[in-house]
């Protein structure tokens, strides 16, 4: 009879997730591992098979926990304008905390191993593919409702929406200010008004 966990998953994977974002995966040791969980090695072999079903795993949970972001801003919007000013504008305390130069942490996986670890690329497509839906969803339905201007096609848009959240994240790494980013939202919706 194989033995059941006995520790806190959920804490296991975020302490995982802060060490991963820190030092990225290739720079991650098995002990970094260990010591941040406090698991022995064989407890994380056991419960996750591998660092790199482990990385796997914390991509998943991070995806969970910034999608609640994007589901809280849908449902706190007037409009769909206003949705996507608030994706953006909901990860402004993220940007401005103390933690917020680690940048995000599918975008850092994207530039690490987005070209060479192919159930992590197919990870990041299928990520981004549903990213880039929400986004032609808000905006399709924006022009339906004549908030958003029709020069471009939903798709289109939602491509430079995506793009222009992308750079928002990367932007924040360096900048604090947030009338600067506050600005940088407000020019691009500009664009889709």
């Amino acid at each position: 009879m194989p033995r059941s966990e006995e520790f806190n998953r959920e804490h296991a994977v975020r302490q995982a997730m802060n060490v991963f974002w820190e030092k990225g995966y290739n720079g991650t040791s098995m002990q970094d591992l260990v010591d941040a969980t406090g698991l022995n090695r064989s407890s994380i072999y056991n419960s996750f098979g591998s660092k790199h079903e482990l990385y796997k795993t914390t991509l998943e949970f991070y995806q969970k926990e910034s999608g609640g972001l994007f589901h809280k801003a849908l449902l706190n919007a007037k409009n769909p304008l206003g949705a996507i000013r608030l994706v953006f504008e909901s990860f402004l305390p993220e940007i401005l905390s103390e933690g917020g130069d680690r940048g995000c942490y599918a975008m850092n996986c994207k530039s690490e191993l987005g070209n060479r670890e192919g159930d992590i690329r197919k990870w990041l497509l299928a990520n981004q593919e549903n990213t880039l839906n929400v986004f032609s969803g808000l905006i399709k339905e924006g022009q339906e409702q004549g908030i958003i201007n029709t020069k471009e096609d939903s798709k289109t848009y939602a491509y430079y929406i995506f793009n222009a959240f992308q750079g928002f994240r990367m932007t924040g790494i360096l900048i604090k200010d947030r009338t600067v980013l506050q600005r940088i939202i407000n020019n691009t919706l500009k664009v889709i008004s």
